[in-house]
Order: C-alpha cells, then structure tokens, then sequence
C-alpha cells in the first residue's frame, strides 16, 4: 500500500511539473536601493518594473571603478525586472538566484537567502533579475530558500 501510495505522489508531483518551463533570466549588477524609496512593506511576491521611471524611483547605480563596475543595462521595451528587496538589517545578507520558472500564469522565482554574522553597519539586502516581456505572464511567486554562511 505503501508503494501504490508513493508511486501516485511521484506521478502528481511529475504531472504538476509538466507545465512548467524554465525561463531565462540574467542577474541585475552595480544597482542600490534608495533610501528614499516608496518600497512596498510586504515584498513577499516581490516587486516588478515594466518601465524607466519607476525603476528610476526605487533604485539608484553603484558605479565601481575597474572591470565589471558598470550596471547591468536594461531595456524596458523588451525586459521587465524583478526585484526581491529585504528589510533593513545588521546581518551580513546574500540573495541569490537559483531558478525561475514558468508555472501556466505565473513565474516562480526561487532565491537563497544566505545570512552570517551580525556587523557594525546596516544594510537592505536586494536582488534584481531582468527578463524578457515574452517570458513574464505578470504574477510572479517568490519561494525562499535559507542558508547559514
């Protein structure tokens, strides 16, 4: 009974996944969250942007000298962003992307959440991901995943 039992959970948990498909997705670099940003308080399904503006509104681009310091450049007439943004905190922080999926009408994004010692300075932990208007269906679903460093 077991076995029939495990076999019918394999076979929902396939079928469910049947619908699914990988979306590409590339990672934001070089950009900050302003202080004086109007971010919603419940983030929890994260924050899109379709245009310039608002993207403009919320963050800010952390320009580094050398190789690699200039932002990630986004074109709005063909890519959306995804924005997760976490509270303030005085924990070291990482977000990292680990897939994004297309599930019928929504984008499951699944990220890591690695935190470590506490610091002496605060910080708002933020991770963007641009995609193609193509792939984005307008919900998008966070799914946490926590690690310790």
């Amino acid at each position: 009974m077991k076995r029939v039992l495990f076999l019918l959970a394999a076979a929902a948990a396939l079928a469910s996944c049947q619908n699914a498909k990988e979306v590409s997705f590339e990672k934001l670099n070089n950009y900050y969250i302003r202080n004086d940003a109007p971010v919603p308080e419940n983030v929890s399904t994260g924050i899109r942007i379709d245009n310039q503006d608002s993207f403009d509104e919320l963050f800010g681009i952390a320009r580094v000298m050398g190789k690699g310091g200039e932002p990630t450049p986004v074109d709005f007439s063909s890519e959306t962003v995804m924005a997760v943004v976490n509270p303030v905190t005085d924990v070291y922080t990482e977000l990292k992307p680990v897939s994004l999926v297309k599930d019928g009408k929504t984008l499951v994004f699944t990220y890591v959440e690695k935190t470590g010692d506490k610091q002496d300075w605060s910080m708002r932990p933020l991770l963007m991901v641009k995609v193609k208007r193509t792939d984005d269906p307008g919900e998008v679903r966070l799914v946490k995943q926590q690690e310790k460093l």
